[in-house]
């Protein structure tokens, strides 16, 4: 003889109610995006680096990691340009700063120094322009003092641009 589980109708239902309300309208996605669904392009601009400051191909890593980072986390097409949204900016600052002086003898000596990346960013969303925006996005690091800035591992820098990718995805299109 087999028993029914009384319960079966109830988590029929709960699991219905919580399909429904994860799909929704279709603007939230496990990401954390809320893209609404008419928008399906973005057109990202070379981050161009007008300052001079940091290696040679900051500016190619910059970009490419903005343009990965958008690949990997929604469903947009990436156009060249004319995207139904549009991210452009230029690198601001790549500067080093002393984060942390100690004294020896009667010297202070910075033990730990502070990069800091800043980039400009002009975001357009010709879907909704009152989310459109032009602001400058930082981000910094601390590394060994002992270390001159030229000498830092290639990570160190793509691990620093991830960062301020991930601040500028999360106000284009995760509303954070």
């Amino acid at each position: 003889m087999r028993s029914k589980n009384k319960l079966q109708p109830i988590y029929t239902l709960l699991t219905l109610a919580l399909t429904f309300a994860l799909s929704g309208c279709g603007v939230y996605s496990f990401t954390g995006t809320t893209i609404s669904p008419d928008i399906q392009t973005i057109s990202i601009q070379n981050i161009e680096n007008p300052t001079g400051e940091g290696p040679s191909n900051l500016t190619q890593i910059v970009t490419s990691n903005f343009k990965d980072y958008y690949r990997r986390n929604t469903n947009l097409t990436l156009l060249q340009q004319e995207g139904d949204l549009q991210l452009e900016g230029q690198i601001v600052s790549f500067t080093v700063t002393p984060a942390a002086v100690q004294r020896e003898g009667e010297i202070d000596r910075a033990s730990l120094n502070r990069l800091t990346l800043g980039v400009q960013v002009r975001f357009v969303n010709n879907m909704n322009p009152e989310e459109s925006f032009d602001q400058l996005f930082s981000i910094s690091e601390d590394f060994d003092a002992n270390i001159d800035v030229t000498q830092l591992p290639p990570s160190f820098i793509e691990n620093l641009t991830e960062r301020l990718v991930i601040d500028v995805f999360n106000k284009t299109v995760a509303n954070w």
